[in-house]
Protein backbone atom coordinates (compact mmCIF):
# COMPACT_ATOMS: atom_id res chain seq x y z
CA UNK A 1 0.00 0.00 0.00
CA UNK A 2 2.73 2.16 0.26
CA UNK A 3 3.56 2.64 -3.04
CA UNK A 4 -0.35 4.11 -3.48
CA UNK A 5 0.86 6.51 -1.38
CA UNK A 6 3.30 7.45 -3.24
CA UNK A 7 1.23 7.99 -6.15
CA UNK A 8 -1.13 9.81 -4.19
CA UNK A 9 0.80 12.36 -3.04
CA UNK A 10 2.97 12.78 -6.23
CA UNK A 11 -0.97 13.18 -8.04
CA UNK A 12 -1.54 15.89 -5.22
CA UNK A 13 1.70 17.94 -4.64
CA UNK A 14 0.88 18.06 -9.03
CA UNK A 15 -2.43 19.13 -8.34
CA UNK A 16 -0.62 21.97 -5.94
CA UNK A 17 1.68 22.81 -8.82
CA UNK A 18 -0.56 23.19 -11.49
CA UNK A 19 -2.42 25.58 -9.68
CA UNK A 20 0.38 27.28 -7.61
CA UNK A 21 -0.66 27.15 -4.50
CA UNK A 22 1.65 25.11 -2.61
CA UNK A 23 2.88 27.05 0.14
CA UNK A 24 6.03 27.14 1.66
CA UNK A 25 7.95 23.65 1.00
CA UNK A 26 7.61 23.05 4.85
CA UNK A 27 3.47 23.54 4.26
CA UNK A 28 3.74 21.61 1.17
CA UNK A 29 5.38 18.76 2.70
CA UNK A 30 3.21 18.98 5.39
CA UNK A 31 0.26 18.37 3.06
CA UNK A 32 1.97 15.39 1.47
CA UNK A 33 2.65 14.32 4.97
CA UNK A 34 6.33 14.12 4.59
CA UNK A 35 9.64 15.42 5.98
CA UNK A 36 11.24 18.32 3.98
CA UNK A 37 13.59 16.23 3.14
CA UNK A 38 11.61 13.63 0.92
CA UNK A 39 9.65 16.94 -0.66
CA UNK A 40 13.06 17.44 -2.11
CA UNK A 41 13.57 13.60 -3.08
CA UNK A 42 9.92 13.84 -4.77
CA UNK A 43 11.11 16.98 -7.04
CA UNK A 44 14.26 15.44 -7.86
CA UNK A 45 12.94 12.52 -8.84
CA UNK A 46 10.33 15.07 -11.33
CA UNK A 47 14.03 17.19 -12.14
CA UNK A 48 15.49 13.84 -13.41
CA UNK A 49 12.31 12.93 -15.43
CA UNK A 50 13.06 16.26 -17.60
CA UNK A 51 10.72 18.64 -14.99
CA UNK A 52 11.73 21.96 -14.01
CA UNK A 53 10.40 22.85 -10.74
CA UNK A 54 10.95 26.21 -8.87
CA UNK A 55 9.94 27.69 -5.99
CA UNK A 56 8.53 31.25 -6.51
CA UNK A 57 8.87 34.08 -3.38
CA UNK A 58 6.50 35.90 -5.25
CA UNK A 59 3.29 33.49 -5.54
CA UNK A 60 4.95 31.58 -2.14
CA UNK A 61 4.60 28.47 -4.35
CA UNK A 62 6.70 25.97 -6.26
CA UNK A 63 5.79 26.71 -10.15
CA UNK A 64 6.95 24.42 -12.99
CA UNK A 65 9.71 26.29 -14.80
CA UNK A 66 9.06 24.70 -18.54
CA UNK A 67 6.06 23.99 -21.07
CA UNK A 68 5.98 20.53 -19.76
CA UNK A 69 2.96 18.93 -18.57
CA UNK A 70 2.72 15.97 -15.62
CA UNK A 71 0.36 12.96 -15.71
CA UNK A 72 0.05 10.97 -13.21
CA UNK A 73 -2.65 7.94 -13.34
CA UNK A 74 -2.85 3.99 -12.06
CA UNK A 75 -5.29 2.06 -11.96
CA UNK A 76 -6.72 -1.45 -10.57
CA UNK A 77 -8.10 -3.81 -12.64
CA UNK A 78 -9.41 -7.26 -11.96
CA UNK A 79 -8.92 -9.26 -14.90
CA UNK A 80 -10.45 -12.28 -16.44
CA UNK A 81 -8.36 -15.39 -17.44
CA UNK A 82 -7.60 -14.39 -20.97
CA UNK A 83 -6.81 -11.13 -20.04
CA UNK A 84 -4.07 -12.73 -17.58
CA UNK A 85 -2.36 -14.57 -20.33
CA UNK A 86 -2.20 -11.26 -22.38
CA UNK A 87 -0.11 -9.57 -19.64
CA UNK A 88 1.94 -12.70 -18.86
CA UNK A 89 0.98 -11.95 -15.30
CA UNK A 90 2.68 -8.70 -15.64
CA UNK A 91 6.47 -10.15 -16.13
CA UNK A 92 6.96 -9.05 -19.71
CA UNK A 93 6.31 -5.23 -18.16
CA UNK A 94 8.32 -5.75 -15.18
CA UNK A 95 11.21 -6.48 -17.29
CA UNK A 96 10.47 -3.49 -19.63
CA UNK A 97 10.27 -0.32 -17.43
CA UNK A 98 11.74 0.31 -14.10
CA UNK A 99 9.96 0.41 -10.96
CA UNK A 100 10.68 3.12 -8.50
CA UNK A 101 10.01 3.02 -4.90
CA UNK A 102 10.49 6.02 -3.15
CA UNK A 103 11.85 5.68 0.71
CA UNK A 104 11.45 7.60 3.65
CA UNK A 105 14.66 9.29 4.96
Amino acid sequence: MEFIRQIERLQLMNKLIREQRTGSPEDLAERLGVSRRQLYVYLEYLKDMGVDIQFSRRLNSFVFACEKQVYIDWRFEILEPAEMRKAMGGARLLTAIPVLFFSNY
